[in-house]
């Protein structure tokens, strides 16, 4: 199965939202958006939709605080070739989502709590401080023994009971059977129903009476077995979920079957409370492990059962490092949706965990993600992790997931950039393009430069870009053009805007130092960098905006054929902020 879209409406600052990028099973699907974009307002739709029947939403999430906008979740997603559409609404007395998917959000969990430190003479100085409530993983399970006897069940396989695989050993001692054991019992108590059951137990009696050896008996109900699996849906549910946790073949898990089912009619409260206890075991031993190869600090977490509940108590804030707290709460929280998630089909969203990590702890993170994804795999299962983030995998390349898939959210042809532009600039990076052309367009196209040119006829070699921008001026008002539809917030080019804003920047710094004897030596140095401390060294003053907006063009103006170009460029100059810093610099080198 493959999400091939999701739709959200009204919630928070989302009055429409569709994406409509794949969102793939079993690999971390990677959601870049802008700060401001709406990223936690995803978060909510999904957490929303969570609920069993429709969405439950706080007046704080609604849009625009208006009752009168519902809010929706759908999703489009294909399996097998068929697609389907899955929605949830307010309204709604059944979540088609849910049916199908079980849904968890990871969000922060730190806060800041208001305190007063008293100073002499009885005054109050408020005092801020960051705090980590105690986490409940889930609700404690009581200790239970297994029900499972099989000694009392090899009388009903008479002469043949050698056959039955040991369960105790085979699924409950498999990690992998235990934690998808929530997914058995609706199939397990359809099986147990009268009708459903005969047949079963008439295969068990076929073997039973069977008179020759044990390995022709298993021969004889062979097609029985294959029977049952074919036309009771519920059985064929069982192994796949068998299949997929343990090395059993298909008469061995059906025998297993038989025993599962003879075992919970028996006493069908005392399988589920073992399994419930040997999952939470799984669940309290995972962490355990995972938060002592954590532990390097001398205030180390703690876990503990109390009040009914497994509970991970935080160190203080204040005693280990922002990487320690960040990548202890990403643990306990992945831990929540391993317990939480019990579905065959998940999806897990991740709402901006990541964007706050350093290197190392950035690596961790993803190695959590992996191993969370991994699990679903060797288990049969399916999960969706949708990690929300700013920052831009094509950027930061702490980003190492070896299948990451990238969504950049905020996106459209609107924005992306003229084949012409495109064409020119992928030029300077052909080995077959001809090497003074390229300097050509380096030195007076993508930077600055005060010195007259004309190479338009040689630009024709360059098949699909503009000969015309090799005279002086033409690329200029090109820029220009595109300059305006960006500051006015129309659709514009964003190599373009790259370029102009690189070209800004040199030409006020170079204006500084013109009239100095060797102010010719500005154009002789490579890369704007360079170019901006050789005229600072001469007494050019160059604001810190200058330096730091080299991260829009530096790496926009060098193609890389293995990548989308534009659109990671799109995401920084859709950021206010950014926006803000290039209008002024054009602005101003324009206004000279």
């Amino acid at each position: 199965m493959t999400i091939k879209s999701v739709a959200i409406e009204n919630v928070r600052g989302i009055d429409l939202l569709k994406i409509d990028s794949k969102i793939l099973r079993n690999r971390p699907n990677i959601l870049v958006a802008p700060n401001g974009f709406g990223k936690t307002s995803i978060a909510t739709a999904f957490k929303c939709a969570a609920d069993q029947t429709s969405i439950k939403l706080g007046d704080e999430d609604r849009h625009q605080h208006d009752d009168g906008k519902q809010a929706k979740v759908e999703l489009e997603f294909e399996e097998n070739g068929i697609q389907s559409k899955l929605s949830v609404t307010e309204n709604a007395h059944s979540n088609d989502i849910r049916k199908h998917f079980d849904i968890h959000v990871v969000s922060d969990l730190r806060k800041i709590k208001a305190t007063k430190q008293w100073l002499p003479g009885g005054h109050g100085k408020p005092k801020a401080k960051m705090v980590i409530d105690p986490i409940v993983i889930c609700k404690k399970a009581n200790k239970a023994n297994s029900p499972y006897k099989i000694s009392e069940i090899k009388r009903i396989f008479g002469i043949h009971k050698n056959a039955l695989p040991n369960i105790e050993a085979s699924l409950f001692q498999s990690h992998d059977f235990v934690m998808r054991s929530p997914e058995c019992w609706q199939h397990i108590d359809a099986l147990t129903k009268k009708r459903k059951w005969s047949k079963i137990e008439n295969v068990i009696k076929n073997l039973s009476e069977y008179s020759g050896s044990t390995d022709d008996g298993l021969s004889h109900i062979a097609t029985s077995v294959e029977d049952i699996f074919e036309n009771l849906q519920e059985a064929k549910e069982l192994l796949s979920i068998i299949e997929a946790t343990t090395k059993l073949g298909v008469v061995e898990a059906f025998l297993s079957i038989c025993q599962i089912i003879i075992t919970y009619r028996s006493n069908g409260a005392a399988l589920k409370n073992y399994l419930e206890w040997l999952r939470y075991s799984e669940i309290k031993k995972s962490i355990k492990d995972g938060l002592n190869d954590l532990n390097t600090s001398w205030k180390t977490p703690s876990i503990r059962e109390t009040k009914g509940e497994l509970v991970v108590e935080m160190p203080d804030p204040a005693h280990i490092s922002n990487g320690q707290r960040d990548v202890l709460l990403l643990l306990s929280l992945l831990h929540i949706a391993r317990y939480n998630l019990t579905k065959s089909r998940a999806i897990l969203v991740v709402d901006e965990v990541f964007d706050y990590l350093d290197d190392a702890n950035l690596t961790v993170a993803q190695y959590y993600i992996s191993q969370l994804i991994d699990d679903y795999k060797r288990q049969g299962r399916s999960i969706y992790v949708m990690i929300l983030t700013h920052l831009n995998p094509s950027f930061f390349k702490n980003y190492v997931f070896s299948n990451q898939n990238t969504i950049y959210l905020e996106t459209g042809s609107a924005y992306d950039s003229i084949d012409a532009m495109k064409k020119l600039i992928n030029a300077r990076s052909q080995d077959g393009c001809d090497k003074d052309l390229k300097d050509e367009i380096s030195r007076y196209l993508v930077h600055y430069h005060v010195d007259e040119y004309e190479f338009s006829e040689r630009l024709k070699i360059i098949s699909g870009t503009r000969s015309s921008w090799g005279k002086k001026g033409k690329f200029q008002e090109f820029l220009q053009e595109e300059f305006k539809k960006y500051s006015s917030g129309q659709p514009y080019d964003p190599l373009a805007i790259c370029a102009v804003t690189r070209r800004s920047i040199e030409e006020l710094a170079f204006r500084q130092i013109s009239n100095q004897p060797d102010s010719s030596g500005f154009f002789t140095t490579h890369m704007t960098g360079p170019k901006l401390d050789w005229a600072v060294q001469r007494g050019a003053t160059v604001p810190e905006s200058h330096y730091l907006l080299r991260v829009i063009f530096d790496d926009g103006l060098h193609w890389n054929l293995n990548r989308d170009n534009t659109i990671p460029i799109v995401a920084k100059l859709s950021n206010p902020i950014i926006k803000k810093m290039v209008v002024e610099v054009v602005n101003k080198c324009l206004a000279h």
